[in-house]
């Protein structure tokens, strides 16, 4: 490399991080002397192996900034640089879900047209599945605000969190989307991480999907069907079919040709660690505040392991970066159909994601069981998902004495009158929703586990084997009682929203509603 050049995200516009050290990074002619300064600070590296990486100190919350990269006679300059808060927002699609597909667009245009904030800036990773992936990625690979031609296609929830942070802060904020729709979190952590069961099963799933197969011919396959999906038009028409449009004309768009398969290979977008080297490497070791994330749909096949996996990539990610960064993650949606899937294994699987949060210190989880739409893996409501991650944020990260957390079972006992559950997040108490249903479809369709003589507003108690009758639930500030039948001295099994779609409808105070849960009594 004889010219100089930057890591990615050093451009016009760029947002780094206040209060940590900022490494930058590039490339440049071997053995030669690279400076670069910001605002009175200073660092000095040589290039080796073709590349070089300085390290300036801690700066505080700053705006319009030029930082000088000097290599010989040769001096980039990086205009329009802020330091201030810099957020990850990772996962499949629906972190990548476009902010043009929310439900609220319509507003969120025009809060932004009638009060721009200027302190917000986004920047999407090139979304490339392997080295040498020709497609154009013009939306992709830049800083860029509110009302740019790239907005519509930022991560709704990344951009959503920023907005509700950002006043709040009273600093720049900076979004780097890092997403890929249709992906397994094995894709997004270094392979070396899956060696050991159970994880090696996803290593071992893909070299029987290799195996005996020419490499050269996997490669020819992937290119051809690439050479479709990357066209302009199929993109745009995919994502309006997979975010903006009904369940009858997503059957419709079913019934059409299949394009060319993409076989598992060393050139296909899902493959173990693929795009931690293609996207995630680009951008380390960029400091940040933390992450954003929201994925789990394409493990489902794996869901009694995600804890596992889920565990191993914040591992992963915090050593890659240098970082130990928190993690805010949003527990899966509710969803009970999907052309030829069912979701199944959703409440297995969240289970699983709440068990990260009980033991990863610095991981902290959403609940959005109120915004699941039955028919749709994709639910609309993406601007209250970005607003709850905001609220995360509030009070875990940034110290804020806000309640930010769901309600969550401590305890149950029996009463005279039934079952008695405690929960904490309550604030000043528990309260009920009136849920509409979302069409007439809906308050026709049962519960899809128990049947609604079973099944009360998501409670579910068993005992021997039996289904019990709930007849009332009681909210009692930080209490909900169950008043059921008779219950004898056996064990009870107690369940909340432990189904694969549900409406949630208790709330604590700060409007968040209640995690899935069962227990014993």
């Amino acid at each position: 490399m004889e010219q100089l050049k930057t890591g990615i995200l050093f451009q016009d516009g760029c947002v780094l991080q206040r209060q940590k050290e900022i490494a930058v990074w590039g490339e440049g002619p071997e053995g030669e002397e690279v400076t670069v300064a910001l605002a009175g600070s200073r660092a000095v590296c040589r290039v080796e192996n073709g590349s070089w990486r300085c390290t300036l100190p801690p700066m505080e919350a700053a705006e319009g900034l030029c930082m000088e990269i000097t290599c010989q006679k040769e001096t980039l300059s990086i205009r329009d640089v802020s330091v201030g808060e810099v957020w990850i927002a990772g996962g499949q699609s629906n972190m990548e879900f476009f902010l043009c597909y929310d439900a609220q667009w319509e507003d969120m245009q025009c809060a932004a047209h009638e009060n721009k904030n200027p302190r917000i800036h986004m920047f999407n990773v090139p979304r490339l599945a392997f080295p040498g992936h020709d497609k154009d990625v013009s939306e992709c690979g830049y800083w860029f605000e509110e009302e740019d031609d790239a907005w519509p296609y930022f991560s709704a929830p990344g951009y959503s969190f920023a907005r509700s942070l950002q006043p709040v802060l009273g600093v720049p904020v900076g979004i780097i989307g890092c997403n890929w729709g249709g992906t397994s979190a094995s894709t997004w952590l270094e392979e070396s991480w899956l060696k050991e069961a159970p994880l090696d099963v996803y290593l071992k799933e893909y070299e029987a999907s290799v195996a005996g197969k020419d490499p050269e011919e996997l490669k020819a396959a992937s290119v051809k069907a690439f050479a479709l999906e990357d066209s302009m038009e199929h993109r745009r028409e995919w994502a309006g079919v997979m975010y903006g449009i009904g369940l009858e004309e997503q059957k419709e768009w079913m019934k059409r040709p299949a394009g060319p398969e993409n076989p598992m290979g060393p050139y296909n977008v899902g493959r173990p660690g693929g795009l931690y080297h293609q996207m995630l490497e680009k951008i380390i070791p960029f400091s940040a505040r933390g992450v954003l994330w929201y994925q789990g749909e394409s493990d489902e096949g794996h869901a009694e392991i995600y804890d596992r996996l889920f565990t191993a990539m914040i591992r992963c990610w915090r050593k890659s970066f240098g970082q130990e960064l928190p993690f805010l993650y949003v527990q899966l949606a509710p969803y009970g159909w999907w052309l030829g899937g069912t979701g199944e294994k959703y409440p297995e699987l969240r289970r699983r994601q709440e068990m990260v949060g009980e033991s990863v210190p610095g991981a902290y989880m959403a609940s959005i069981m109120d915004l699941g739409m039955y028919e749709d893996i994709h639910p609309k409501h993406k601007k209250e998902v970005g607003e709850r991650l905001a609220l995360l944020a509030r009070g875990k990260v940034y110290g804020e004495p806000v309640l930010c957390e769901p309600p969550a079972l401590i305890g149950a006992e029996r009463t005279q009158e039934g079952i008695a559950l405690h929960f904490a997040n309550t604030g000043i108490g528990l309260w009920e929703m009136e849920v509409q249903p979302e069409n007439e479809a809906e308050a026709e369709r049962p519960s899809p586990l128990t049947g609604p003589e079973q099944m009360k507003d998501g409670f579910v108690v068993s005992q021997e084997g039996r289904l019990l009758e709930i007849r009332e639930i009681d909210l009692r500030e930080d209490t909900v009682v169950l008043r059921t039948e008779p219950l004898s001295d056996a064990k009870c099994q107690v369940s909340f929203a432990w189904v694969p779609y549900i409406r949630v409808r208790f709330y604590n105070s700060a409007d968040l509603p209640m995690k899935p849960f069962m227990c014993e009594v």
